[in-house]
């Protein structure tokens, strides 16, 4: 394959499941945007702070929405402010019975467009990822749950599908499942992390380069440099203390150097003794920085609740580093886990942690508000209202950064709880988030 031009990090992210709030609860509507609002929405600017949903300050606001309530986009790739890439699936996504069409539509500076796919994609692929650097260099990759993951280039004019990889299985422990980026592109490079370990397209061929620990999401930075050296980075878990019997394994890292993965020392964690059944302490997600030119890495030190009487607290990992090492930070109580399916530096250094808690500079987690809310989809329109209001839940597949900016983007799907019925249609959203200068 033709390399091409830079080697430029491609942004783009990647999605295993949603960041949602599903389940019908108390609470008070929200606004909703005027008919002028919400005609713009249909095809408006995604930084356009007119076509959107109303919002305060600190909060989401809506500023596209897809042509059916019966899907979901599921990856993004954002290069600038006028080329916008979402990826998306419709039909039996709100019945969960799984999508049976895709569809991907392009933000050219103008309007919204519906463009084109490569052939032979699955519609039941378990997770799906985007990365782009232009309009003429934009990656599909899809990996489906019981086979071989697929790669496909956009050049501008037409896809190409890369060779099916070879088929890998880890020898070390660790799930199948992945709450991070699974995929990092860099010029004709591409990275892909498949059942614990990590595939390699090198712009001719795949290659499956030794990785000493079970890996769980990668990232790459941005190289405005052609000849810079690739910075590449994956984390994971690495069976440890197994002398005693049962494992503890513990956090790992490596970063691409010399054609290979070079292991990182890794903070490790532990529970005080005696440590609880089935301990665990792995990193699920790794991001970079582009503002501060650094690394945020989350994960979990968990155990298996309810064998014990008295159980120690569990604790979520933050790591942050230069890309040669990683320091601890310690994040303030949260009644809640955090989704890292959703973390994405927000352009000011400060990190959201997912689509509904951002960490300040100064180490405070702030909690974002909901987007304003949308009109019930016409049929549902006529339904008298029920006692409670059940709100209408933003469920977030996938953030990302508008480079240069300090605006999130958000892809996913607006759920909607009309009164009267069962059914709860799904429509695909973006929505963006402004963090401007908060703290």
């Amino acid at each position: 394959m033709a390399a091409l031009a830079g080697a430029t990090a491609l942004t783009g992210c990647s999605t295993h499941g949603s960041d949602r709030s599903n389940g019908r609860g108390k609470g008070k509507p929200s606004p909703t945007p005027s008919t002028t609002d919400l005609a713009r929405l249909d095809d408006g600017l995604p930084l356009d702070p007119a076509a959107s949903a109303r919002s305060g300050s600190g909060a989401w606001r809506y500023t596209h929405l897809a042509d059916t309530f019966d899907g979901s986009y599921q990856a993004l790739a954002v290069t600038s402010r006028d080329d916008v890439w979402a990826f998306g699936v419709r039909g039996g996504v709100k019945d969960g019975q799984g999508p049976d069409a895709l569809f991907l539509d392009h933000w050219d500076g103008d309007r919204w467009r519906s463009h084109p796919l490569p052939d032979g994609l699955a519609p039941k692929a378990a997770s799906w990822a985007l990365a782009a650097s232009g309009p003429d260099d934009v990656w599909l990759a899809s990996r489906p749950s019981r086979s071989a993951p697929s790669a496909h280039h956009w050049d501008g004019h037409t896809w190409r599908t890369l060779p099916a990889p070879p088929a890998v299985k880890s020898e070390v422990s660790g799930g199948d499942e992945l709450y991070g980026s699974w995929f990092a592109a860099v010029g004709p490079r591409l990275w892909l992390c498949v059942d614990g370990k990590t595939l390699h397209w090198d712009g001719d061929a795949w290659q499956v380069p030794e990785l000493p620990f079970h890996a769980s999401a990668i990232t790459a930075a941005r190289a405005e440099d052609p000849k810079a050296t690739l910075r590449v980075w994956v984390v994971g878990s690495v069976d440890t203390d197994c002398g005693s019997g049962e494992c503890y394994p513990q956090p790992a890292s490596a970063r691409w150097a010399h054609d290979g993965w070079q292991k990182l020392d890794t903070p490790a964690y532990r529970f005080p003794d005696p440590v609880p059944p089935e301990a665990s302490a792995s990193l699920a997600t790794v991001v970079h920085d582009p503002e501060r030119d650094r690394l945020w890495s989350l994960g979990r030190n968990d155990f298996n609740h309810g064998e014990v009487e008295e159980e120690p607290d569990s604790e979520t990992i933050l790591l942050t580093g230069d890309g040669s090492g990683w320091t601890k930070r310690r994040l303030p109580r949260m009644n809640r886990a955090v989704s890292t399916a959703t973390t994405v530096p927000d352009g000011t250094g400060s990190l959201l942690l997912d689509s509904q808690n951002r960490l300040t500079k100064d180490g405070k987690v702030r909690r974002l508000d909901s987007p304003g809310r949308l009109p019930d989809p016409p049929e549902y329109a006529s339904a008298p209202p029920e006692k409670y209001d059940f709100g209408q839940p933003m469920e977030c597949s996938v953030l990302c950064l508008v480079p240069g900016t300090r605006t999130v983007l958000a892809a996913g799907a607006v759920r909607y709880i009309p009164p009267g019925t069962n059914e709860q249609p799904l429509r695909p959203m973006l929505a963006r988030y402004d963090a401007g200068g908060q703290d």
